[in-house]
This record gives C-alpha cells, structure tokens and sequence, in this order.
C-alpha cells in the first residue's frame, strides 16, 4: 500500500533520495540583499523549504521563549512595584525569588530532557507553556511570601523543558550556516521579554494601580497571562519534533525527504535509542565536561542587570516609572549585540574567534561595576555587561556542531549544562549577592565574579584545543572527509 504524503505522523525509513539541488540563479536588488544577510546562496527550492520551516517552528519557539521569559521575569518589576510593601517581603527574600525558580527548575530540567528523547516535543512542550501560564495567573491572586516562593517553584518545574526543547529541536532541522543567528533570534525573545516587562510595569504602574481594587503589580500577572495564552496552541500545530518523524501535518513526506538530505549532508544523524551503552560512551567524553563548565561560568557572570532594579532603588533618586524603564536599556543592548554576533558568526563561519568578544566585553564590565566607581561609570557598567550575553547562542551552535554525530549527546549535554548552569545560580547569588547584606553595591560578589568571567574567557580555548585534539585523532583513525559536508571550525 501506498504511503499518504500527507500522513499527520510521517515515520518511514531515512530515505535520502531527494535532495535539495538545482542550479544558483544570481538574484538581484532586495532579493540579494536578503541573501547576504540571512542565509547566504542556495536553490529557491532549498530557500522556500526553509522559510517553510521558519515560518512554523521559529515563530512558535520565538514567542513561546518570549513568554516564557516574560512571565519568569516580571517578578523582579513586581516587586519594585510594590509587591514587596504588600506582602512585606524582607532580608534575602528577593533572592530567594530565584533561587525557588531555579530549585524548580533544576528538578524538572535533566528528567525533562530524557523524556524529550522518548516523547514527542510537539506534544510535552505546549502542555508545559500551558501549564505555567495558568500559574502566571495565580500570581496575580497571591497573599504571602510563601505562596510566591511555591509559585515560583512550580512555574520553573514548567518552563525547564522550553529552552533545551527547543535547542533540540533546532539541531534536528538547521545546518550551520543557518543555526547561531536562529538560536540568537530566538533567545533575543528574552531581552525583549524583559524590555516588555518593564515597559507594561510602567504603564500598568501609571494606569491602572488601583483599578477595580487592585495594585499595578497584581495587573501585572494578569496581562502576562493573556499575552501567554495563544503560545501553546500554537505549538500543538507548528512543532515538527525531527525530520526522521514527525507529525506535523503542514510538513508533506516529498518536503520531510528533503529536510532529512539537507541533514544528511551535514551528517546529522537521525535519533537512536539511548542505551547505557551510550549513556556511558556520553559521560565519559569531554564534551559534557567542558561545556558544562563553560555555560556554568557565563550563566555566574552575567547576573548584574537582576541586580541594576535594586541599586537604582538604593539611590533613592528615580521614580518607581523610572527604575522599571533604565533596566531596558541594558535589554535592547544584549538584544542588538547577540543579534550582531550570530550574524557574523554564521556569516564568517567562526565560532571561537566571535566568542571572544562578548566575553572581554564581560570581564570589562565585571571590573567596572566590582569597582564602586561614581555613579555614571557604574550605570555603563550594569549596561555594557548585557552586551556579554549573546556568548550563550554561539556557544550552542558551536556545540550542536561538535555534536553532529549524536542527537542524543547532543540533547544530554545541553541539558545538563543548562541545569548546571540555572544550578550555580541558584546559590550564588545568594551566596555574594545577598540583597540584605551587601546592597547597593555588590562589591565583594561583583569581585568573584571579575575572577569567574577570566575562567570563562579561558574555557574557549580549552574547548577548541579539545576539538582539535579530537579531529586530529579522527583523521589518524579514519580515512579524509571527502563528501562536501559542511561544517564549522
């Protein structure tokens, strides 16, 4: 019997007999523009197909981060909105905001991870954005500290499979020309969400504190969860787990062919199940090691902008308008500077030679706000500091390369990695950033932290070492590559 092209679930063999080839006609005026900027030369066919995919799965993942973020992040505008007078928050209960979040969040995150190797994305990651926006709601009802704190737990045990998912998920459909600047447009969402957040607070704050009965901060929660509600039912229809099987019914079978001959090309490998064969073989290579470390060092050192709200506060100099609006500023400038280097980074072909200066521009501005300098100085250097945050998508992308051979690798070291990472912060800025204690200035947590921004400048190179350690192995071992695959040095 004849398979339906257009089945809902697509499960057939790897088939690579269509491919994605057809001559390059020189294009001219906005249409050459667009194709330097964005993916470079390819087959109009290749360039539909991918749009296709973009227009699916980048817009569901794009939105789903950006509320994700925004419903995590809107408690930091709460509070300086007057949620902490409400609800007599005091001591290091602000940081414990957080580190509830991220308890929650490390509980839910590797679990998560393996079940994405068994279940379908396209089913667990909408459930979960629908669950936490249903949380999002209940804020806006709370009465107590503890409530806070409970709420916060369960709506990190919601949100941890989003981003990794999603991290996966890309892996399985872009190749490396095409991934870092997906990766960074799609965590932009966050400096947009936070931005957003600011800017609603602000004109909650100023319009509608007060109505029917209710504070700014509490309004607050609940237009989070409006703006959230549409992402889930998106996502039921546009997530198309993997090119190898997938049920997504906007994807026909002759298009699902040609997405797996665009990975084959790249020798991404179709998934395999995860025996402890394997699972040994993971842990005991030094990619889960060494990126682990490296994302745990970024995730430390870019902190001081949760901090930026309750400094200006301690200047008792801004209005509660103005000090969620500064914030922003440092939001667009990690949003423009992460934008420019996954431009240059998929454009270039460079992956360790981009990440070099989002962490400089880190370790200056590490120094600067560790240095109690005047106010001005200290305002650029909360500010210049989000200008280091476009490190993360790079270093994915550069994983997601190394990793090509195994999508399960792929999906256990991003996983543990990113809840290593959410795991130091958990505890340190509790640790050297205690609110109670060392506010306004930081000094001794922003000095620790000069030191981890050197040891993530140095984890670059370790890991490009490591890779040219193991190529240089492979080649020994193997005969040379001559197929034309693409990749990244």
């Amino acid at each position: 019997m004849a398979s339906d092209p257009t089945s809902a679930d697509k499960d057939s063999p790897t088939s690579t007999s269509v491919v994605v080839e057809e001559e390059l006609t020189p294009l001219k005026g906005w249409k050459r523009i667009r194709e330097v900027i964005w993916d470079g030369p390819r087959p109009e066919d290749e360039r539909r197909l991918v749009q296709k995919l973009d227009l699916h799965l980048m817009s569901w993942a794009t939105f789903g981060y950006f509320i994700r973020l925004l419903d995590s992040s809107n408690i930091t505008n709460a509070y300086v909105s007057g949620m902490k007078e409400d609800l007599d928050f005091h001591g290091n209960q602000y940081n414990l905001l957080q580190t509830f979040f991220t308890c929650g969040y490390l509980a839910s995150q590797v679990p998560s991870q393996f079940l994405l190797t068994n279940l379908r994305p396209s089913l667990y990651l909408p459930l979960a954005e629908l669950l936490w926006t249903i949380v999002t709601f209940c804020f806006a009802a709370v009465q107590n500290v503890k409530t806070v704190f409970a709420l916060r737990f369960i709506l990190g045990m919601l949100e941890a499979p989003f981003a990794i998912g999603v991290l996966t998920i890309m892996g399985s459909w872009y190749t490396p020309s095409e991934l870092s600047k997906r990766i960074a447009i799609f965590y932009s969402a966050s400096y947009a969400a936070s931005m957003f957040s600011g800017y609603l607070q602000a004109a909650i704050y100023k319009n509608l504190d007060g109505a029917r009965g209710l504070p700014g901060w509490r309004w607050l929660f609940i237009f989070c969860g409006i703006i959230s509600i549409w992402g889930p039912f998106w996502g039921f229809y546009a997530v198309p787990d993997n090119p190898f099987k997938t049920r997504a019914r906007w994807i026909s079978e002759e298009h699902r062919q040609k997405h797996i001959a665009r990975m084959t090309k790249v020798d991404r490998r179709p998934p395999q199940p995860l025996t402890w064969a394997k699972l040994k073989n993971i842990v005991t290579r030094w990619p889960l090691y060494v990126f682990t470390f490296t994302l745990i060092t970024h995730c430390v050192v870019t902190q001081p902008l949760n901090y930026f709200s309750v400094w200006l506060k301690s200047l008792d100099r801004f209005s509660v308008y103005q000090i969620n609006l500064f914030p922003t500023a440092g939001q667009a400038t990690g949003l423009v500077t992460t934008l420019i280097y996954s431009w240059l980074s998929d454009g270039l072909g460079k992956r360790w030679q981009v990440l070099v200066v989002p962490a400089t521009i880190n370790f200056v501005g590490m120094v600067i706000v560790a240095s109690g300098a005047s106010y001005g100085v200290t305002f650029f250097g909360y500010l210049i500091n989000a200008a280091s945050w476009g490190f993360w998508p790079v270093l994915y992308a550069w994983a997601i390369e190394i990793l090509h051979k195994d999508m399960e690798e792929r999906a256990i070291v991003i996983g543990v990695a990113q809840t290593l990472g959410q795991a130091f912060i958990a505890w340190v800025p509790v640790v050297i950033l205690d609110v109670g204690k060392y506010a306004p200035s930081f000094h001794m947590g922003f000095s620790i932290m000069t030191g981890i921004s050197v040891l993530q400048f140095s984890s670059i190179f370790l890991i490009r070492y490591m890779t040219k350690n193991e190529k240089s192995k492979e080649a020994v071992s193997e005969p040379a590559n001559e197929d034309g695959r693409e990749g990244r040095v």
